[in-house]
């Protein structure tokens, strides 16, 4: 806000853009209306707010409270103690997607992406390709991802798929179906006799994902 009390034209841009997706203004002190106030950074956290205007308005206030405690969290992990605003064009289909989610699996990934499009030192990493195929996945999807990554090198191979299968205590064909989705949204490459291995597009990914 400006001495006049009005939205500067930054703060007027922003809400501007994001009101073109549906949504609309919300009380002060929502805990919605901060998270977005938070990562817009050029709207006021303690003034304004924007949600979608829809029946899961207070479901999606409910998950923005605990994407806060996330993103506390991976934020001191990674030690970003100045965050930058986010670009509407980035922050509002993040965001979108985000506050949908309430798996925790899931949110777990959402959080990292959003706590990387804050942090100065790694936004340019973020692509809006991340958004749109880190939405393709389920949870099970995103056990499987990090595995593979982790305890088999990126390799998405018979002997992993057997490993993930004691982990997680999964039948073959639940594994196989995992590997199948992770490769149509880009993560791994093509699945062959339910083998395969990280495409560079999920190896990108879990980079910046990654602490």
């Amino acid at each position: 806000m400006d001495t006049t009390g009005l939205p500067t034209e930054a703060q007027a841009k922003a809400i501007e853009e994001t009101a073109k997706f549906g949504q609309i203004a919300v009380t002060e002190g929502a805990d919605l209306a901060r998270f977005i106030g938070r990562i817009l950074g050029t709207i006021p956290e303690d003034a304004v707010g924007l949600v979608l205007g829809d029946p899961l308005r207070l479901v999606r206030t409910v998950i923005a409270a605990q994407y806060d405690v996330l993103l506390d969290a991976i934020l001191k992990r990674r030690n970003v103690s100045k965050t930058e605003p986010v670009s509407p064009s980035v922050a509002i289909p993040l965001l979108q997607a985000a506050y949908d989610e309430n798996r925790p699996e899931l949110q777990e990934l959402w959080a990292e992406l959003i706590a990387t499009a804050l942090d100065p030192a790694r936004s340019k990493n973020l692509r809006l390709s991340f958004v749109s195929s880190l939405k393709q996945l389920d949870p099970l999807d995103a056990l499987v991802l990090r595995w593979v990554n982790g305890k088999g090198g990126g390799a998405a191979t018979v002997t992993v798929r057997n490993g993930i299968m004691r982990e997680f205590d999964l039948s073959s064909d639940e594994v196989a179906v995992s590997f199948e989705n992770l490769s149509k949204a880009g993560f791994l490459g093509k699945v062959t006799a339910s083998e395969s291995a990280m495409s560079a597009f999920g190896r990108e990914f879990i980079r910046v994902v990654s602490d």
